[in-house]
């Protein structure tokens, strides 16, 4: 969006454009002149008045324009008019939408009662009415504001939506008219406006003077005649609708509907009543007033008029109601809500068309569109720093069009903290070694963001010291004496020659980061808290080494940490409720027999200090760990592998277990239970391990389990037959056309059709493939019914994938399961399940799952040979393989005979020759040896059930030999 600057408009013309100031004294657009003036088709965004005219002898036609209130620029100031006009001669406005501004405000026009010289306000919406400061408090203001309007006949404010938010707004009476009044052959004219929300700010707050409409003033002989009918007043605080002045006043027809509640349920308690009727000023001129036929229900609560918590009819002493229609209790937030469908449905009935643009038939809503901030990472650049450094991050940002809400910091893409207000600042410390990309992310308060350019940071480790030392003290500073990682601890409370700094406290019910075993987390939640904790603890005078236990129970805290007065680590961040560390070692040189260890700073939570003898840091302890899924096994490939360890650490804890397929890293978990799963995608051999790392660095791998992946065996024999991309087009994929089940023959899809094409597939695969996997269908129930099938064996083979979180359904096939309790895995993985064979007989083949949710994304299909295979040739020149398929071609069943295997060879070799089912078991295995030369063979074969079996020879070397199977 453009904007142009502030315009002054001194002589008269249509004028259209977009204009923003964000200067709360000066308005978008200035009136300066008595010719006149159309200002339609805008898009004003202002600090204070968006449209001003206060020089009198004004004719202004102001439609079909937008308005937004801006943060105000000075403080103490209200938000500005939407339009403000003194001594005008005409005025109307008509299908505007403005939000977050103070409304209408006409003021000082004394009319000659002609048709010449009138003002209408119709069909507008306004949001938000809004009296508030930037800095706090504020002022009443309203929808529309006549001041002194007298005398003014054809008066018409009508179709006019007003929704005024609790806690987003400030308004006293929506509709006010003061000192103000129509003529007696053309009263003021007010109808069929919705007029929602007048309440105090906060919302629960008890006083609250404001209403959906009111006439008042100190009053005069041309104070009145005004015709109120046919509004709706939803959720007003004080009163509905009031006379506090002036005669001939007519309120008739209206509906006032008011819970008592809040959208969230809270009570409002400043409701009073529907209409009140009252002498406010003491008016000589008071009366021949009407109020008749209106609707209410009116909540105040501990009233009792006319049912309990209810307060219709106000009582000051004039009852002229008339004709009341109480609604039955109770009133409720839906009571509210039903009224809104009224005034939704009345403006569809009655083809009134309302706002300007999208903001239309009862919808309102719609920001100006909103300018991203700026923002750039100042510090620090990139550098190089030692484990432990504190990194001071530091930000510019700023917002063209409104002000910068937060900058948040980050590492890659973990948050590390932010800040609300300039200069935006975080201290960080690099704690581990590793390479730190450090961003800065600025968000504006529209809601709009902007990224940084980065900073890369390398952390090297520093150098420990010879690993040696013995312990000497740990003292429980809010607690018993205690045995931790073998070493006997002591209570600071009456352990001799200690004194403790700081507030005791304890909150065992926090959950820790990291775990820890029972005896330490007690001890770690129990401690002292203050700007300034420690311990002085007496000592024989030496070097000595010491640890803190820090944590934190609430938001984080920055604070110094001290060893013999010098700070041993500045700006050190507690980190978010539960984390705790055991922070050290910090060298102590102590010359006069005290050990002085403390913090200074912000709030910091001391839980225990320990002290260990000499120059040197006492040894870490390594931890364990062991391997325990999968076990040596075999497996096909697309199999999902569980991979599990447990870990432990003697004298610390575990920070995370990695698992690795030799050398490769296949992924983390840094809490127990140490878990990951894994795909064994392709065939070949996988090596795992798993590896435990402590909090100070120390690793240890475990054992290795070797776990065999075969390819699926295909059977060759079968034809591709069919394919169906179930909510996707027609495909190419391996060759084979592909077809949109929209459209396909014969074939009904079950399942909610969605795609997200977004999700990064595992394993990674073709375009065409992948677009095909990411659009689906899912459901507890999906599947795929194939019509003319003709009778017959298939191998149906489901793709499947998940785009969120692990399901686990069974899979169907002609009926029966094929697959229970399969895992879907995490989001973006996917595989080609199957093959399962399918015996057709009814012409209709039938694929589903049921259970949990599955992503159902495609099924293809192959027919099965009928033929019987007697003799088969194996491919020429074979190359080495521990597990190779000489022969993939079927045998018919059931097999109870020998087979006759002819290998061509230029030595004696011995091979082994294994039978194998159609999903990749083995069902026999036998070792047989080939003399030099070719060498035919007998195997005798067992007998086996119906089905189509494969042979696959292994252990020998293959190459350049040629192998001939009979049956």
């Amino acid at each position: 969006m453009t904007y142009s600057g502030p315009i002054t408009i001194t002589q008269g013309g249509t004028y259209t454009g977009n204009y923003r100031s964000t200067d709360s004294r000066v308005p978008c657009i200035s009136i300066q002149t008595t010719q006149p003036v159309i200002i339609e088709n805008c898009i004003l965004a202002g600090a204070g008045d968006l449209i001003l005219g206060n020089s009198g002898g004004y004719n202004v036609i102001v439609r079909n324009n937008r308005g937004y209130g801006l943060q105000q620029s000075i403080d103490n100031e209200r938000h500005g008019r939407f339009l403000e006009i003194n001594s005008a001669k005409s005025v109307t406005i008509e299908n505007n939408y403005f939000e977050h501004t103070t409304g209408i405000a006409i003021y000082q026009w004394s009319g000659d009662g002609s048709a010449a010289q009138t003002l209408k306000v119709r069909r507008n919406i306004a949001k938000n009415i809004d009296g508030r400061y930037r800095n706090g408090g504020g002022t009443f203001c309203n929808f529309l504001s006549a001041n002194q309007v007298k005398n003014l006949g054809n008066v018409e404010v009508a179709w006019n939506q007003v929704v005024n938010e609790p806690n987003n707004s400030l308004v006293e009476d929506n509709i006010n008219f003061y000192n103000s009044g129509g003529v007696a052959s053309s009263p003021m004219n007010v109808h069929d406006n919705y007029v929602q929300g007048a309440y105090p700010y906060p919302a629960t707050g008890n006083a609250f003077t404001g209403t959906g409409m009111i006439i008042d003033g100190t009053g005069d002989s041309q104070q009145g005649y005004l015709d109120a009918t046919n509004n709706q007043f939803v959720s007003t605080c004080n009163s509905a609708m009031n006379i506090a002045g002036g005669h001939h006043v007519r309120y008739t027809n209206n509906r006032m509907v008011t819970s008592g509640l809040l959208p969230n349920g809270q009570k409002l308690n400043a409701t009073y009543c529907g209409i009140a009727i009252f002498n406010f000023y003491q008016q000589a001129v008071f009366g021949n007033h009407v109020v008749d036929n209106n609707t209410m229900g009116m909540v105040k609560w501990g009233a009792n008029n006319p049912y309990p918590d209810r307060n219709d009819n106000g009582d000051y002493g004039y009852q002229i109601h008339t004709n009341t229609q109480h609604l039955p209790n109770p009133i409720t937030l839906q009571t509210e809500q039903a009224e809104w469908s009224r005034w939704v449905s009345k403006l569809q009935q009655n083809g009134i068309t309302i706002g300007t643009g999208p903001n239309t038939n009862g919808g309102g809503g719609g920001t100006p569109p909103n300018v991203a901030p700026t923002v750039s990472l100042t510090s620090p650049g990139n550098s190089s720093v030692t484990t432990g450094t504190v990194l001071n991050l530091a930000a510019t940002a700023a917002d063209a069009d409104g002000s910068v809400a937060k900058v948040e910091f980050f590492n890659g893409a973990t948050k590390l903290g932010e800040d609300t207000s300039a200069p935006y600042q975080l201290s960080y410390t690099a704690a581990t070694a590793g390479t730190l990309t450090l961003t800065a992310r600025a968000t504006d308060n529209a809601g709009a963001t902007t990224n940084s350019g980065s900073a890369t940071v390398t952390v090297t480790g520093v150098v420990q010291p010879p690993v040696a030392g013995s312990f000497y003290k740990g003292i429980n500073i809010n607690g018993s004496a205690i045995s931790l990682d073998g070493n006997a601890w002591q209570a600071s409370s009456g352990a001799a020659g200690v004194q403790i700094i700081g507030t005791p406290f304890a909150n065992q019910n926090i959950t820790l980061t990291p775990a820890t075993d029972a005896t330490r987390a007690a001890m770690i939640r129990s401690s002292v808290y203050g700007n300034t904790t420690g311990a002085a603890i007496a000592v024989p005078n030496g070097t000595y080494q010491v640890y803190f236990y820090l944590w934190e129970d609430n938001s984080p805290e920055t604070f110094n940490i001290l060893v013999e007065g010098q700070t041993v680590r500045s700006a050190y961040n507690s980190g978010s409720a539960g984390k705790w560390e055991k922070v050290g070692p910090f060298t102590a040189n102590v010359t006069d027999g005290t050990l002085n260890a403390s913090t200074s700073g912000g709030y910091a939570n001391l839980s225990g200090i320990e002290v260990w003898a000499g120059n040197a840091t006492p040894t870490n302890v390594a931890p364990t760990v062991s391997l325990t899924a999968p076990g040596n096994s075999s497996v096909t490939t697309g199999t999902v592998l569980n991979l599990a360890a447990t870990a432990a650490d003697a004298d610390g804890t575990v920070t995370k277990v990695e698992f690795f397929n030799g050398a490769t890293k296949l992924g983390e978990d840094t809490s127990a239970p140490y878990q990951l799963s894994y795909t064994a995608a392709t065939a070949g051999t996988l090596t795992l391990t798993a590896r435990a790392t402590d909090n100070a660095g120390a690793t240890t791998n475990s054992g290795a389990a070797t776990v065999t992946v075969n390819a699926v065996v295909v059977n060759p024999t079968a034809t591709f037959f069919r394919a169906i991309n179930i909510n996707g087009p027609a495909v190419t994929l391996d060759g084979n056309a592909w077809q949109a089940s929209s459209g396909a023959a014969g074939v009904q899809v079950i399942g909610t059709p969605f795609a997200n094409q977004n999700v990064t597939l595992n394993p990674a695969t073709d375009a065409t493939r992948a677009s095909m996997i990411r659009s689906a269908v899912y459901g507890n129930t999906t599947g795929l019914n194939m019509g003319n099938v003709p009778n017959g064996t298939y191998n149906v083979y489901l793709y499947v994938w998940e785009d969120n979180s692990p399901e686990t359904f069974n899979i169907i096939v002609e009926g029966q399961t094929v697959r229970s309790g399969y895992n879907s895995g995490s989001a973006g993985k996917w595989e080609k399940v199957g093959p399962f064979t399918a015996n057709v007989t009814d012409g209709t083949l039938n694929v589903s799952t049921s259970g949990g949710y599955a992503n159902l994304s495609a099924v293809e299909v192959w027919k099965q040979s009928t033929g019987t295979a007697t003799s088969i040739q194996s491919r020429q020149n074979l190359t080495p393989s521990s597990s190779l398929i000489g022969s993939v071609t079927a045998y018919p069943s059931p097999m109870t005979n020998e087979l006759s295997i002819e290998l061509n060879a230029a030595q004696t070799e011995t091979m082994r020759v294994a039978i194998l089912n159609q999903s990749g078991a083995v069902m026999q295995n036998s070792a047989i040896a080939f003399e030099k030369g070719v060498s035919t063979e007998k195997l005798n074969v067992s007998s086996l059930p119906a089905g189509n079996y494969f042979l696959r020879f292994t252990e020998g070397s293959l190459t350049g030999k040629s192998i001939q199977v009979s049956k």
